[in-house]
């Protein structure tokens, strides 16, 4: 009885396997964020005031864009892969600080 039960409930069951779950079944969006950039009062007296950047993060792509609008709506941006960031330093001083360590 058990095993002609066990066929009944193998031959009832759909043919075709589940579909495992997917880590990426929400994608993550690129975030952007308006930063300053942290200078040093030397630096400071020569640049004569702090720069805007916009920084955009894309998790999936694994890319880092920092972009700075210059005069004449003209924009210079530099883009950074995952693999040339080595270290992420958050400030335990300045909550909203966050250093950024680079190859090379």
């Amino acid at each position: 009885q058990a095993l002609k039960a066990l066929q009944e409930m193998s031959s009832a069951t759909p043919t075709t396997p589940p579909q495992p779950l997917s880590r990426k079944a929400k994608s993550i969006p690129v975030q952007t964020f308006e930063v300053k950039l942290d200078i040093t009062l030397g630096d400071l007296t020569k640049i004569g005031k702090s720069q805007k950047y916009t920084l955009s993060v894309d998790v999936e792509g694994g890319k880092l864009v920092v972009l700075k609008k210059q005069k004449d709506s003209q924009e210079d941006w530099n883009t950074f892969t995952h693999d040339k960031i080595r270290q992420l330093i958050k400030s335990q001083r300045v909550q909203n600080k966050l250093g950024i360590v680079f190859e090379k």
